[in-house]
């Protein structure tokens, strides 16, 4: 059954879902040509419109018809084909047509390049895309909408983590190499890194905390092989205690930062 409500009919020339969904299909073949770096002729696609389930058609209402999908997935926030602007002053009606049929279609294709606020959705979506075959370069957002969303932190003990720093005496404790930097307060720039999370109820003390470079606190974090790293960790250190995981709070966000835990 349809997921959207039958237009009413302004003419005895109203397109019929049919020629909609043609068109629909059309274009999003030829939008994963274009977003696969491949060669296509819109005009020939036009054509070959014209002369199978589009007969009734002129070359200029498929050409506009091509413009409300791309109207249809701005409005979704998905990328569109270049040659096909979205469509100005587009009917909500119409807008809401063409986004029912592109979700009747597989355009599960087009996630990955849907914005996200969410770190961890948004690390998904760059991998996805890094490891095409191709990525053309975006238009990107001149004015990134703003998301709010409440978040929870633990108080952190400052003489916790000032100790550790002092410990590691300007050295990452991950891979022995000096600290990348000199801080703007003049002291060597190091994270600190709880090795079992304070959502995992891992404690703020110093048996629980590594001063790491940049590279290793977020090997920590992002790596294959982040467990065996932690391994080598509490080998590594003497005063590092294994802590028994438990379960993660829910609610609550571990931002990566330069107070990354």
């Amino acid at each position: 059954m349809s997921t959207f409500q039958e237009l009413p009919a302004a003419s005895s020339n109203a397109w019929s879902n049919e020629e909609l969904m043609s068109a629909v299909q059309a274009y999003l073949g030829m939008l994963r040509f274009e977003l696969k770096g491949e060669y296509y002729n819109k005009a020939e696609i036009n054509r070959q419109l014209r002369d199978g389930p589009l007969t009734c058609r002129t070359k200029a209402s498929v050409e506009f018809r091509m413009q409300n999908i791309s109207a249809a997935l701005y409005e979704l926030k998905m990328p569109y084909i270049v040659g096909y602007l979205p469509a100005r002053n587009i009917g909500s009606a119409v807008k809401e047509k063409m986004v029912g049929l592109l979700r009747q279609n597989d355009i599960e294709f087009l996630m990955p390049y849907v914005p996200t606020a969410d770190t961890d959705a948004l690390s998904a979506k760059v991998s996805s895309l890094r490891k095409q075959t191709y990525l053309k370069m975006p238009p990107g957002s001149k004015h990134p909408q703003l998301a709010i969303k409440t978040m929870s932190s633990y108080l952190r003990d400052p003489a916790v983590k000032a100790w550790v720093l002092e410990a590691a005496k300007g050295v990452c404790e991950g891979c022995d190499r000096p600290a990348p930097f000199i801080g703007n307060d003049g002291l060597p720039y190091l994270e600190v890194h709880h090795v079992m999370p304070l959502a995992s109820h891992g404690s703020d003390t110093p048996t629980n905390a590594v001063a790491l470079c940049p590279n290793c606190h977020r090997r920590c974090h992002y790596s294959n092989d982040s467990d065996e790293f932690k391994l080598r960790l509490y080998e590594k250190i003497e005063r590092l205690r294994l802590e028994v995981p438990e379960p993660i709070d829910a609610g609550t966000y571990e931002s990566i930062d330069a107070n990354l835990t």
